[in-house]
């Protein structure tokens, strides 16, 4: 029993290195797109790794600006942002929810 327990430890040790490897390729990905300027594809690897890891505070920052700057959504762009500013549970010492509300102060006074 044992063996069996310990067997599913480490199988689960080996999934989370597996899924944080995936992961950080994406963001990679993700930067590079960003560097050659290739914003839809930034978008959707923000999107892949945030189907993996739905509370990614950075990658949430950066579909808020995507939508922002080069998409002209202004709407999902405040829903990115916001949901930053949320789950980083309002922090401002955190640097995304930070940035994040400095975007939506910026967004909101060029939307009035």
């Amino acid at each position: 029993m044992v063996r069996t327990i310990l067997r599913q430890v480490l199988a689960s040790d080996r999934r989370g290195d597996e899924q944080v490897a995936f992961i950080e390729a994406l963001r990679r990905q993700m930067e590079r797109a960003l560097k050659e300027e290739r914003w839809r594809f930034a978008d959707r690897f923000c999107d892949r790794i945030l189907a993996e890891e739905p509370n990614d505070l950075q990658s949430w920052l950066v579909k808020g600006h995507l939508a922002w700057r080069y998409f002209d959504d202004p709407a999902a762009a405040l829903s990115c942002f916001r949901k930053v500013v949320i789950l980083g549970g309002f922090e401002s010492s955190n640097a995304c929810v930070a940035q994040a509300r400095a975007s939506l102060e910026r967004l909101l006074a060029q939307l009035t």
